[in-house]
C-alpha cells in the first residue's frame, strides 16, 4: 500500500484547522497544521510535506512571505504551494501577478473542490 500523501495546513482560522484536515483525512492525506508564519516554515523544513495550502493572511508572517521563503530554501523550493484566500483579497490579486503559485482555492469553497484539487497537483507533482 502507498504512503499517504502528506499536507501541511498553514491557516490562523480555527474553524479551517478544524474543517479542512477532517475532510483531507477521510481522503486519505496526511495532515499537519500550523496556525502561523514561523511554525509553517518550520514544519516544511522538518517534514518536506508533499503540498502547502498557505493562507495568505497570518498573524506573524503574512502568506506572500512565507512563500517567497520557501520558495527561496533549497529544502523546500520544489513543494508545490496553494493558496488558500478570500475571494476579493488585495494580497490575493497582488500575489496573482506577481507570484508563479501552483494554485488558489478562494475561501468560503467546497469541500470536494478543495480535495479534487490537491488531487491534481499531487498527481502533477508526483
Amino acid at each position: 500500500m502507498p504512503k499517504a500523501k502528506t499536507i501541511l495546513l498553514v491557516d490562523d482560522e480555527p474553524d479551517m484547522l478544524k474543517i479542512a484536515p477532517f475532510r483531507l483525512k477521510s481522503a486519505g492525506y496526511k495532515v499537519i497544521t500550523a496556525e502561523d508564519g514561523k511554525t509553517a516554515l518550520q514544519a516544511a523544513s522538518k517534514i518536506k510535506p508533499d503540498l502547502i495550502l498557505l493562507d495568505l493572511g497570518l498573524p506573524d508572517i503574512d502568506g506572500l512571505e512565507v512563500h517567497r521563503r520557501l520558495k527561496a530554501a533549497k529544502q523546500t523550493r520544489s513543494i508545490p504551494v496553494i493558496f488558500f484566500t478570500a475571494k476579493y483579497s488585495p494580497k490575493a490579486t497582488r500575489a496573482r501577478a506577481i507570484l508563479p503559485v501552483d494554485g488558489y482555492i478562494v475561501k468560503p469553497y467546497e469541500p470536494e473542490q478543495l480535495v479534487a484539487l490537491i488531487k491534481e497537483y499531487l498527481y502533477k507533482h508526483k
